[in-house]
């Protein structure tokens, strides 16, 4: 029941006893007018629901912070089409709820919109999330309602959720050692699948001689086999990945934020150069350590996806303990340590990675 339908049946109301006290003609016709102008309103939103639809999109799924203090805003674009050629949409009014789970904002908002007859109408809506994260937007209902506001009608409910990443703005990172850069890779045991280079000690293809080919190149028993000289052609050796580690202990939000800053700069740093990634993270909710390899930026961004469907938490040996049972005891040439949280070296032994470098992001803010 709408606030205009409790008016309006108080006016009903008051004219039942002013008729019933008063019985002329004028007092009765005016009665007969109250009983009969709900009806009209009515058949006209019956008409007008019949004409109307609408459709929830996100035109952009990631929206980017311009300072870490200020808020983003994450918006998602509805759509309402009046196919109806005579009558308006004076008022209707949409249900939106979102969530970030990675930080724990919520909320619910109200928008009213309005459409012209035979008008397709697009309405922007802003959700304003003051923490980086995976913000979850769902239209839960859009309702349309008659000129006195008298009746409601539902045009949809429960659109499908739309997910925006909240990404804080980049920052210079000091990595502090050119090995991360990795410039040549003679000692990589990586190869391109696309791309011939010249390291012999794996072949990339294996094709008929031509001028201009060395004599080294030559498969000499290849070529004995078929009459015809072979050459085979190495292949380009690609970067070694680096193992990073991401520590999601965090005792406030701005930790948490500053965390996730440091993450994607440094991510974003290292793939300007090339460098695959492999991202190691305990996933508290599902129990178990995620670990994704990173060379593309699309990859970059469904990591961060797994990454904001987890809780931070004031445990720090949380990763260790976790990544130790999954693990068990692989050892690593080296790797970074991304962190919020006071460490030390000796805590983190147990990862057995032979040269670890710990990067406490906030020192980086």
């Amino acid at each position: 029941m709408t606030l205009g339908t409790l008016i309006y049946l108080f006016i009903l109301l008051g004219g039942a006893v002013i008729s019933t006290i008063c019985l002329q003609y004028g007092t009765v016709a005016v009665m007969g007018a109250l009983l009969i102008v709900p009806v009209f309103m009515f058949l006209f939103l019956v008409i007008m629901r019949i004409h109307t639809t609408a459709e929830v999109t996100c035109k952009n799924p990631v929206a980017e912070k311009d300072t870490l203090e200020k808020p983003a805003r994450a918006t998602i674009a509805l759509s309402v089409e009046n196919e109806g050629k005579i009558l308006p949409i004076s008022k209707g009014v949409v249900w939106v709820r979102y969530e970030n789970f990675f930080s724990g904002e919520k909320g619910r908002m109200k928008i009213r919109f309005s459409v012209d007859a035979g008008k397709r109408r697009g309405r922007r809506i802003p959700v304003v999330v003051h923490h980086c994260g995976n913000v979850s937007i769902q239209v839960e209902k859009v309702k349309i309602y008659d000129y006195l506001n008298l009746f409601a009608m539902t045009v949809g409910k429960k659109f499908e959720r739309q997910d925006i990443l909240v990404m804080p703005p980049l920052k210079e990172i000091y990595l502090g050692r050119d090995r991360w850069y990795n410039e040549t890779n003679e000692d990589s045991d990586r190869f391109s699948l696309y791309k011939k280079g010249d390291d012999p000690s794996e072949i990339f293809d294996i094709r008929e001689f031509k001028d201009g080919d060395r004599f080294q190149q030559i498969h000499w028993k290849l070529s004995s086999k078929t009459g015809q000289f072979m050459v085979k052609e190495g292949s380009l050796p690609l970067a070694k990945a680096i193992h990073i580690y991401i520590d999601l202990c965090a005792a406030t939000s701005r930790e948490a934020d500053l965390l996730v800053q440091g993450i994607y700069s440094v991510a974003m740093q290292l793939m300007e150069q090339k460098i695959p990634q492999y991202y190691i993270w305990y996933d508290n909710v599902n129990d178990i350590v995620q670990e994704h390899l990173i060379e593309q930026e699309e990859e970059l961004f469904w990591m961060f996806e797994d990454l904001f469907k987890c809780r931070t938490t004031t445990n720090p040996d949380e990763l260790v303990r976790a990544y130790m049972e999954w693990e068990e005891g692989k050892p690593k040439e080296a790797g970074l340590y991304l962190t919020v949280t006071d460490h030390d070296v000796a805590e983190l032994g147990m990862l057995e990675v032979k040269e670890l470098q710990i990067l406490d992001l906030r020192e980086e803010a």
